[in-house]
């Protein structure tokens, strides 16, 4: 496409503009700090990092796979003079998931089988729609980390879309993206609106605190959920040790996941952890996940079950020998998250030998803060995100207001209850909308036909309105211009807008227009 003379001479300085503007929606820190605080305090020397340039030395992974198709993030604990295997390297994958984590033993996370590359074999948040049972259909399984490649639908390495994504608040890296279900052949129909959070902070001494949060968008409940699914390599960690009430420990036998027996505990028969090793001895290494003992919720209606903590040997074996290096392990809560609920749940993992871990659990009160609980965000408890609609030669665009007390409509930055993500994405022919609706472009994400850029934060059915605030339908904003894309829900959305403002222009900000605008049909910049 050849471009006008007056679109040349400006286009470096507008493209350098658009894609950091892009890259700060997907990178909004407000959108990031919806964690609960946590009562457990950073201990020790140590230093923190994260970063997104690609180091993908030291890990081999099953045959015919390439880490550059899930790398993300890398976060690194360094901590002059403590042991080795208390220090540590995580690898964030597109979907949020962690699909690495190295000590001094090595590479822990299982190597992936080729049908499902880094999005089982993953430390991760699983939630299960369980009511299609009821007539005979499959559930539900909505995977914070991708899709199984079935090499039909899927074809390649496939990630849930990552929406936003950063080190927001200290000694941490946070992400949120949209869950898919992980089974397109079993489950073919439109996927569910679940937002996945996750917030993994370094606490020094070889203990990483997890947190995670689910928001429910959608139209259906979610009531079984997996906080987290994971696992060790046998051939790095090939014991369990489960801990017992009152302290210690017992050894427990690993057999096929698929045989419960004797692999289901409910948490309030433990110590609150487990932990797979090298063997029994104080000096073996491991890793240990702290779940918690204690149910603070059972007597809610929302909590229809006691947790419990599973574990097996993966399935996949031929002849009696074993094809996949998996010790699977997951902590189970049976809530209800309906739609408009946000619920968080946080855990504990803990690098060391037996001796340290132990240790570690008892002294710094790992068992007593690994909670969970519901959330209601109101809307006067959020930070409001301001932005301006832009209208320039003949497209249209949005862009954060440079004037925190004149804007065109505002954004919750926190899942407010009810309320919708609005959503920016891009077609394949390069056309930028936004939308509450995620399947407005297409009903099966997996295809390729929907960029997923970020959201933009989040808004409002009419129906769920603050008598006290004024609000704006979004929808009016961009009438004509099919920018907006209204999606199935047929319902109004608001924006908060502080005071009527004049008809908005392009200003200082027409250089991002032009280029968002000329160069393809319609951009946002955001």
């Amino acid at each position: 496409m050849r471009l006008p003379k007056s679109l040349a001479a400006l286009l470096p300085l507008a493209l350098a503009i658009f894609f950091s503007a892009v890259a700060s929606a997907q990178n909004n820190s407000s959108i990031l700090r919806v964690f609960s605080d946590s009562q457990v305090a950073p201990q020790g020397n140590f230093s923190f990092s994260s970063t997104n340039e690609e180091d993908l030395a030291g890990s081999q992974w099953g045959f015919g796979l390439d880490e550059r198709d899930v790398y993300h993030a890398a976060l690194r604990n360094s901590q002059p003079g403590a042991p080795d295997n208390q220090q540590w390297e995580i690898r964030v994958g597109q979907g949020g998931q962690i699909y690495s984590i190295r000590s001094e033993v090595g590479e822990i996370v299982p190597p992936q089988s080729l049908s499902r590359p880094f999005t089982d074999e993953v430390f991760q948040s699983i939630s299960v729609d369980t009511s299609p049972r009821a007539n005979g259909q499959d559930a539900s399984f909505y995977h914070q980390s991708g899709y199984f490649t079935d090499f039909n639908n899927v074809t390649r390495p496939t990630f849930s879309p990552l929406l936003a994504s950063g080190p927001a608040e200290s000694n941490s890296y946070s992400t949120v993206s949209l869950a898919v279900q992980a089974d397109t052949e079993a489950n073919p129909q439109q996927p569910g609106g679940l937002l996945n959070y996750q917030r993994t902070r370094d606490l020094g001494g070889g203990v990483i605190e997890v947190t995670h949060g689910i928001y429910n968008f959608g139209e259906n409940r979610v009531n079984f959920h997996n906080l987290p699914w994971g696992g060790v390599r046998r051939t790095v960690f090939n014991n369990i040790l489960v801990s017992d009430v009152g302290g210690g420990f017992t050894e427990r036998v690993i057999d096929d996941f698929a045989d419960s027996d004797n692999q289901v505990v409910f948490a309030d028969e433990t110590g609150g952890w487990a932990a797979f090793t090298e063997g029994t001895d104080p000096t073996d290494r491991g890793l240990a996940y702290v779940f918690g003992n204690d149910d603070t919720h059972l007597d809610e209606s929302w909590q229809t079950n006691r947790s419990s903590w599973r574990w097996g040997r993966a399935a996949g074996d031929i002849l009696g020998l074993p094809i996949r290096n998996f010790n699977v392990g997951t902590f189970r809560r049976e809530v209800d998250v309906d739609p408009g609920d946000y619920f968080e749940s946080r855990y504990y993992l803990v690098l060391g030998d037996i001796e340290h871990i132990e240790m570690t659990i008892e002294d710094r009160n790992l068992v007593e803060n690994a909670s969970y609980d519901k959330a209601i965000v109101d809307q006067g408890d959020s930070e409001v995100i301001a932005y301006d609609v832009i209208f320039a030669d003949g497209s249209t665009g949005v862009a954060e207001a440079s004037d925190a007390s004149r804007f065109d409509f505002g954004t919750f930055a926190s899942p407010v209850s009810g309320s919708k993500p609005l959503f920016l994405f891009e077609d394949e022919d390069g056309n930028e909308f936004i939308s509450v609706d995620p399947y407005a472009i297409s009903d099966t994400p997996w295809d390729g036909l929907t960029t997923y850029r970020g959201i933009l934060g989040f808004v409002l059915p009419e129906s769920l309105l603050d008598d006290d605030r004024d609000y704006v339908d979004i929808s009016t904003l961009f009438e004509g211009s099919g920018f907006f894309l209204a999606g199935d829900s047929g319902e109004p959305v608001f924006g908060v807008r502080v005071t009527a403002v004049p008809e908005p222009s392009a200003g200082l900000l027409l250089p991002m227009a032009i280029c968002c605008g000329a160069a393809r049909r319609r951009r946002v910049v955001a």
